[in-house]
């Protein structure tokens, strides 16, 4: 990474940061490929947290500019104005220890809203938060269409399309995903929102494994 990147995303920061949106969104996706040199990087904005993402191992002095120009984007009007309070640098090449607090407190649980509804999300301990933030606008398609539908919803992860298709007014959904916890905190976002759990199944199975169990 070059001074060049670390510069591009800087100012893209400030831009964003300059209009903060009012619910969750990911401010800049690398990994689409379009900024030479950032394509490891995310940023995600969580409603006063701004968790930046690494998916591969910097150079060591390539990390320290990093964290340099991070700390520096704390200190501009953009940042002071759009209410962010505490900054998180993820390195999601780690298998622990993954979660660096650059500023602000370390916060374990953290709610945020997106089309109107809630999610909880782990931040610092987990590799993933519990929302993938590239995939909003797929849900704000399922909440437009599932009205009266029957979903299934595979690779379920913590629910946030069933949440997304009962909002949108889903008969019934039935999420499938290997990892139990992932549901159970699925069963927690649907409660946050004071869904029906009765139009709701959770089926802790690995899908490769059990296709007759979906059939039935």
């Amino acid at each position: 990474m070059s001074s060049t990147a670390y510069n591009t995303l800087q100012q893209h920061l400030i831009e964003a940061l300059g209009s903060p949106p009012d619910e969750a969104r990911r401010l800049f996706h690398g990994r689409g490929r379009l900024w030479p040199g950032l394509e490891q990087i995310t940023v995600d904005w969580l409603q006063g947290i701004v968790l930046v993402a690494l998916f591969r191992e910097p150079e060591s002095a390539d990390l320290t500019a990093l964290r340099q120009m991070l700390l520096e984007l704390t200190q501009t009007p953009a940042w002071q104005a759009s209410g962010a309070h505490t900054l998180l640098l993820q390195h999601r090449y780690r298998q622990q220890d993954s979660a660096e607090w650059l500023l602000g407190e370390a916060v374990e649980h953290w709610q945020i809203s997106e089309n109107g509804l809630r999610y909880l999300l782990d931040l610092g301990s987990k590799q993933n938060s519990g929302l993938f933030l590239d995939m909003r606008l797929g849900r704000q398609w399922v909440q437009a269409n599932a009205n009266g539908l029957r979903v299934l919803n595979l690779f379920a992860y913590t629910c946030a399309f069933s949440v997304a298709a009962l909002a949108g007014g889903a008969s019934r959904v039935v999420n499938l995903d290997m990892a139990r916890a992932a549901l159970s905190r699925g069963r927690d976002n649907h409660r946050l929102n004071q869904q029906d759990l009765s139009r709701v199944s959770f089926l802790g199975h690995d899908l490769f494994k059990s296709w007759g169990k979906l059939r039935k």
